[in-house]
């Protein structure tokens, strides 16, 4: 066997040159905005995501949810939410930490595991790129962006060290060393930067074998459950990330997001003639993680106690409109507190009787998970008391609720 380091084309240059050298020790930054931001309330259109030959854990499966209310019972109907757009303060995010001690090796063993998955996963993309489960099977491994397009357009046969037709390709691990791996300030690894040396091993029809050496200083995430994705690369010639770590939120965003993942919260505090089940979880519920979550779920059972007792039979919330008042950023990838204002009317009304209105304000804390910057998913973490005090009693404990689950 013969081995050569040849002077590849666009795989090579994209790669290779990676190795050059190493980036200095990135600063993890808080990517927080000391002005408030603008933003309109009309959400823009959502494409159809591409579909993937695996499932993909994402931040809707690593966020844990209320039991649902079993199907086939009369349930109220999801209330319609209006955002109200204003300007809102954005808090600095607390600095990063580097994790240290068993934590991190457990955390990079992990990822060592799921490395031989990604080369197999290029080595299956590259032999027809615009193939529709190879477009999905790449993005289950690439987050959109700069750097993942890079990477793409260097899986094209043109770009290919050798354009025999014959040639036979195989990506061949070599070494994965972890530089950084930085934690938020609660504990979970926010985001990990290692540098994959690999070998692009070359088999020819006669039988000849070189191999062109790669390398990708990258930006690895966890998406739970021993599954990653590449979030940046480093370019050594610029001394920078080529992606970057400007923020990957907008209160554009954030605005567009909040009535879909907010109408479970008050469609779980809303009846209907007729129902079946209670909405309150039974005691030891395996989403009663938190402080706020066994509060929030005596306050429904009480509703449950009232509905039993027939003191209303329909509740549901009219006018219902939602303004964030303040966003806590964890990293630049937009994860972080989200503070919103609730306005409106609660309705009510007995079997025959005449409806009742009273207005509502309500303030509300959700944690926005995303583990890449799309795909979020908001969890709520406390409520304001009338007296001013907060459900949590300060503790969002934020450590218990950024896990894996699911």
């Amino acid at each position: 066997m013969m081995t050569a380091v040849r002077r590849s084309t666009a795989l090579t240059l994209a790669l290779v040159a990676l190795a050059a050298c190493t980036a200095p020790a990135a600063t993890p930054s808080g990517t927080a905005s000391a002005t408030a931001s603008t933003a309109s309330s009309a959400p823009s259109a959502t494409l159809a995501p591409t579909t993937a030959p695996t499932v993909e854990p994402t931040a809707t499966t690593l966020v844990r949810t209320p039991e649902p209310i079993p199907t086939g019972s009369p349930q109220a109907a999801a209330p319609a939410i209006r955002v109200v757009s204003q300007a809102f303060p954005v808090v600095t995010a607390a600095p990063l930490i580097e994790v240290v001690g068993p934590y991190r090796t457990s955390a990079e063993a992990d990822l060592r595991r799921w490395v031989p998955g990604l080369l197999e996963g290029l080595d299956k993309i590259r032999v027809d790129p615009n193939e529709s489960s190879n477009r999905g099977l790449f993005d289950s491994l690439y987050v959109p962006g700069p750097y993942a397009e890079l990477i793409r357009q260097s899986l094209f046969p043109g770009s290919r060290p050798t354009a025999g037709q014959a040639d036979q390709h195989k990506f061949e691990l070599g070494e994965l060393t972890v530089q950084h791996m930085y934690a938020k300030p609660w504990g979970r690894v926010a985001y990990i930067d290692a540098t994959l040396s690999y070998a692009d091993r070359i088999t020819t029809a006669d039988g000849k074998t070189s191999s062109v050496q790669l390398a990708q200083q990258a930006r690895f995430v966890n998406q739970g459950h021993g599954m990653y994705k590449v979030i940046d690369g480093y370019d050594p010639t610029l001394g920078r990330w080529v992606d970057g770590e400007l923020p990957r939120w907008s209160a554009l965003a954030l605005e567009a997001e909040a009535p879909n993942q907010m109408w479970w919260f008050f469609q779980r505090e809303s009846y209907v003639p007729g129902e079946q089940y209670p909405h309150a979880g039974p005691p030891g519920s395996y989403w009663l993680v938190t402080g706020f979550d066994s509060a929030w779920n005596e306050s429904i059972a009480k509703l449950d106690a009232s509905y039993a007792k027939k003191e209303f039979t329909t509740r549901r919330f009219d006018d219902l409109t939602v303004r964030i008042s303040r966003f806590e950023p964890a990293t630049f990838l937009g994860d972080g507190i989200v503070t919103v204002v609730a306005n409106a009317r609660v309705v009510t009304a007995v079997a025959g009787g005449p409806e009742r209105s009273t207005p509502v304000t309500r303030t509300l804390r959700f944690y926005r998970i995303t583990r890449y910057g799309l795909n979020a998913n908001w969890q709520p973490v406390d409520e304001q008391g009338a007296n001013g005090a907060w459900l949590s009693g300060g503790n969002l404990e934020l450590a218990e609720i950024d896990q894996d689950r699911g």
